[in-house]
């Protein structure tokens, strides 16, 4: 019988291979132009201070005079165009915990560098989330140039996509103690007061009545604030809330 148990383990060895804590899942399907997009909110339209289209979203102020005038490379030196005014949907962001996952092209990256696996977090047991760390993503998606969806504005802006910001390559988005010596005006904002102080703006911009105040830069009106500015954040009744 001794004899046996020798073989008995090689062959458990042999058919047998390890387990592996399962990670993060990535999922996400790339970004579809014409059912992904709020067309509607791309409205007010106008010409110079002419409304065209109206909408129930506020607007900027626009310029008087319909007629503008563009640098361009010689020889032409001047572009003439039309002051139209709208919301162009130009850029994408994701969040996700998983690193490298582009959610917003529905695939992941094979990096060769590891990073912090976001997701929610707390130091109590069986208690809510204490907060939690999340990657981002920023894409350059100039739609309306892609679909020539306004062809009078000679001076138009013409780009690409691209992956414009990647939060896995800096340095300083899992690191707060790094971004607060670069970034030390976040002392200001993590108080109770500056946090009240976003209270008017969150309840102007989610009732559309106004755009953001521009004097509270640290507000992201209901959002919550724009500080840290880092992946980690202290939003924590929904991953949703805290992804935002």
């Amino acid at each position: 019988m001794r004899r046996l148990l020798p073989w008995a383990y090689l062959l458990i060895l042999f058919f047998t291979r390890p387990l592996y804590a399962g990670g993060p899942a990535c999922t996400g399907t790339f970004v579809n132009p014409i059912t992904d997009i709020c067309w509607s909110c791309i409205f007010p339209m106008t010409i110079g201070s002419v409304p065209i289209v109206a909408s129930v979203y506020p607007d900027t102020e626009n310029p008087t005079m319909p007629i503008s005038f563009c640098p361009k490379p010689p020889p032409i030196f001047m572009q003439i165009g039309l002051n139209i005014g709208y919301w162009e949907p130009y850029s994408l962001v994701d969040v996700t915990r998983k690193p490298y996952c582009m959610v917003n092209m529905g695939m992941e990256l094979n990096a060769g560098n590891m990073q912090q696996i976001g997701g929610r977090s707390t130091s109590r047991d069986n208690d809510s989330s204490d907060g939690g760390f999340y990657h981002a993503h920023w894409y350059k998606y100039p739609i309306v140039y892609w679909l020539q969806i306004i062809q009078s504005a000679a001076c138009m802006a013409t780009d690409n996509f691209d992956v414009a910001y990647m939060t896995e390559i800096d340095p300083m988005w899992d690191d707060d103690e790094l971004a607060f010596i670069l970034n030390p005006e976040a002392i200001l904002f993590g108080n109770p007061i500056a946090q009240l102080a976003c209270v008017p703006e969150a309840i102007m911009t989610s009732t559309n009545v106004a755009l953001p105040i521009d004097a509270l830069f640290w507000c992201l009106g209901s959002q919550g604030s724009a500080y840290p500015l880092t992946g980690t954040t202290n939003y924590r009744d929904t991953p949703i809330q805290a992804a935002t």
